[in-house]
């Protein structure tokens, strides 16, 4: 999974609802001063009538209405051509809030649906926790302490991080986390950083030789070096981020002569990178 949108994490809904209530309570009041001014309009009487022709006279006014009161008519005759009394003023004072209530309404809406809908994006949501949590199965076998007094290789050429599998004298599961700190990125290559083939297939040499420097194959007292390699394929390339697994197999030893020959093959997130259909190694017993 990629990262999540900025504008749909749980944070961003808890500040989309409190927007909404506060729109809200806004478009209600707008409501209730729409109805106070239109009250109060009625009150003063609202008229927009011609000052000239044969309507004039007969323009009238709703007076106000009061209880015990009656409902009087007369005639206007204080309005000029374009001009708005007091009546009409408010008259436009409710028509503005009317429009800003149904503006504010509408957003508001808006804004509520905009939350419900993104609350459903939060369940798909992983954490560090839950990735973590992928690797807890993963069994160790050596850590990266113990590889170290297997192998005689050192920074920056100890290559095997750990071993997660081993069957003494037959095979080994290694790991190897490649970082973009490391040095043969520099200029392999600067503006795109790509793990040498080679160094790919000296960590598979070296999780080899963590099987044939122990028991029951050697004592551990000597070193391993390269023979010869055959039939190597690489599938997939290796970036900074990436776990590299390697597996190694030994297929034959002979001791007499101090030979091995294994095979091996290495993955990146299930994929095939690397396979090699044999190596052969030399051991050398110290003098």
């Amino acid at each position: 999974p990629l990262l999540p949108h900025p504008t749909r994490g749980p944070r961003t809904q808890m500040m989309q609802r409190p927007l909404s209530e506060r729109t809200a309570m806004m478009a209600a009041v707008a409501t209730v001063v729409f109805i106070s001014l239109f009250s109060r309009a009625l009150q003063l009487g609202v008229a927009f009538v011609p000052n000239t022709g044969p309507f004039k006279e007969s323009s009238m006014q709703i007076a106000p209405h009061r209880l015990g009161g009656a409902v009087e008519a007369r005639a206007l005759t204080n309005l000029s051509i374009g001009g708005i009394n007091e009546a009409s003023k408010l008259g436009l004072l409710c028509a503005g809030a009317a429009a800003a209530g149904l503006i504010l309404s509408l957003r508001a809406s808006h804004v509520v649906r905009r939350c419900e809908g993104d609350s459903s994006d939060s369940s798909d949501w992983t954490g560090a926790q839950g990735f973590s949590a992928l690797s807890e199965a993963v069994p160790l076998k050596f850590e990266n302490i113990e590889v170290a007094q297997i192998l005689p290789h050192r920074y920056p050429f100890l290559l095997v991080d750990k071993v997660v599998a081993f069957e003494p004298g037959k095979r080994a599961v290694g790991v190897k986390n490649v970082t973009a700190n490391e040095p043969q990125f520099t200029g392999h290559f600067p503006d795109r950083p790509i793990m040498p083939g080679v160094l790919m297939v000296e960590a598979m040499a070296q999780l080899g030789g963590i099987v044939c420097l122990q028991p029951p194959v050697t004592d551990g007292k000597g070193e391993f070096f390269f023979a010869g390699i055959d039939g190597v394929k690489f599938r997939k390339k290796v970036v900074p981020g990436d776990t590299l697994v390697m597996e190694m197999e030994l297929t034959k030893f002979r001791e007499k002569f101090g030979i091995a020959k294994m095979t091996g093959k290495a993955y990146v997130d299930g994929k095939l990178a690397v396979e090699v259909k044999e190596f052969t190694f030399a051991f050398v017993k110290p003098a």
